[in-house]
């Protein structure tokens, strides 16, 4: 035998080894691609009802996603008439404001001129009674009296101090419950 007929017949061995490696080989992996084809085929199963489901999810949402759009415009219509409304309210709130400010400066009018009044009242009652002091009647004139300020020549007259009128809301609960104390009290 010489070495020509032995390494074909190891080439020979060799080969018929692989030809039953690959036979395996290849029957190996029929059964893997029969199970993963089987476990495929049950997950597709599976999931058809779950894609039907949404499937069917889709189409019920459908009207209503081509609805949002309208429905945003009038939203934002919405808000925009909103926003004028308050701008409204604002501007009505702001004359709401002024009037009561004014309201309560005429109300500290009307209270200093019938403080004024009630105090020459009473100093023209104690008088015609003759029981008051000099006194009391010169300190109820000189509380009544403005300050009487001497001007030298060459002076000019003083401008009046008047303290400016402080910003005061009218508060209608007071207003109310003065009422009906006085209902109260006739």
């Amino acid at each position: 035998m010489d070495i020509l007929q032995i390494a074909l017949i190891a080439l020979v061995v060799v080969g018929i080894w692989a030809v039953v490696e690959v036979a395996l080989t290849m029957r190996s992996a029929r059964r893997d691609v029969e199970r993963l084809a089987s476990s495929a085929t049950e997950v597709i199963e599976q999931a058809q009802p779950v894609v039907a489901k949404l499937d069917g999810m889709v189409d019920e949402l459908e009207p209503a996603v081509k609805q949002v759009a309208p429905l945003l415009e009038k939203t934002e219509g919405t808000v925009d008439a909103a926003n004028v409304s308050l701008e409204r309210l604002n501007g009505i709130l702001e004359d709401v404001s002024s009037v009561s400010g004014t309201a309560s400066t005429v109300t500290d009018a009307v209270n200093r001129v019938a403080e004024s009044a009630a105090s020459g009242v009473a100093s023209v009652v104690s008088r015609l009674r003759g029981g008051a002091s000099a006194e009391e009647a010169a300190r109820l004139d000189a509380s009544s009296e403005p300050e009487r300020v001497e001007l030298k020549p060459g002076d000019s007259a003083p401008e009046p101090e008047e303290p400016p009128a402080p910003t005061r809301y009218v508060d209608y609960g007071e207003v109310a419950s003065a009422g009906e104390t006085s209902e109260n009290a006739e």
